[in-house]
């Protein structure tokens, strides 16, 4: 019973991912093509031609493979240190100054 609920699962997920991927093809199909060829003079697109627009930004703008939040909040945690530390530095700096 329990494997028969995980395959479910894994379809009706499997389904919704497919859905979105389409659904977002869709809108960048119709934003190139009322967009692109008005303002830069681009030709039109086709369905298959959007989807491979937006797997081609999803790689050049977030690269391949999978990403982990805890990544990203390291990385913010770490540029938060840096700035507080550079705010530290500069106040130091103009209080030495107005003395």
């Amino acid at each position: 019973m329990k494997r028969h609920f995980s395959k479910r699962f894994f379809f009706q997920k499997l389904f919704f991912i497919l859905v979105i991927i389409a659904v977002i093809s869709l809108v960048v199909l119709l934003l190139w093509n009322w967009l692109m060829p008005a303002i830069f003079n681009l030709p039109e697109v086709n369905y298959l031609q959007a989807l491979g627009i937006l797997i081609l930004s999803k790689i050049l703008f977030l690269g391949i493979g999978r990403h982990n939040h805890h990544d990203h909040l390291k990385d913010r945690e770490y540029w938060r240190k840096r700035f507080e530390e550079n705010q530290n530095t500069v106040s130091e700096k103009t209080d030495g100054n107005n003395k």
